[in-house]
């Protein structure tokens, strides 16, 4: 197994390092800078501030929050129902991120398809569950015993 890839994996799922200005934020989701100041007003999203930016930055929480509660406002939700409701997909992307960082164990070559190695599917670590992706974007699994 080619493990090279797997320190480099949570690093490459780590978007807590990305910013956006407040008038990028505006501009990708089509929301006035205005609206963002007052969704931080609220206190629904936090803007980062410090010497190092001259205007409101926002971290990848904090986007995908506004993302999200404008995604419910444009379904006609309320302010709070939509950042509600936004706090709970939040809390499942973060689940989700940090089951695939952990279960993630490289990439092999299985009968000349790449496979994702998710680990051992069983409590005695004899067999190991794979993950495939094919030409239709179908996904399938199989557990393989381990060599």
């Amino acid at each position: 197994m080619d493990n090279n890839f797997k320190p480099l994996f949570p690093k490459a799922l780590d978007l807590d390092q990305l910013i956006f200005k407040i008038g990028e934020v505006s501009k990708i989701l089509n929301v006035s800078a205005r609206q963002l100041r007052y969704w931080e007003q609220r206190g629904y999203i936090q803007s980062m501030r410090s010497n190092s930016y001259s205007s409101r930055v926002f971290d990848m929480k904090n986007f995908m929050c506004a993302n999200l509660m404008k995604y419910y406002l444009d379904k006609g939700f309320t302010l709070a129902v939509a950042h509600e409701s936004a706090k709970k997909n939040l809390d499942n992307m973060k689940f989700i991120r940090k089951f695939m960082t952990h279960s993630f164990q490289g990439i092999e070559n299985i009968n000349n398809h790449p496979a994702v190695n998710l680990g051992y599917f069983d409590k005695e670590k004899k067999t190991l569950l794979y993950g495939f992706i094919d030409e239709e974007n179908n996904i399938s699994y199989k557990v393989l015993k381990d060599d």
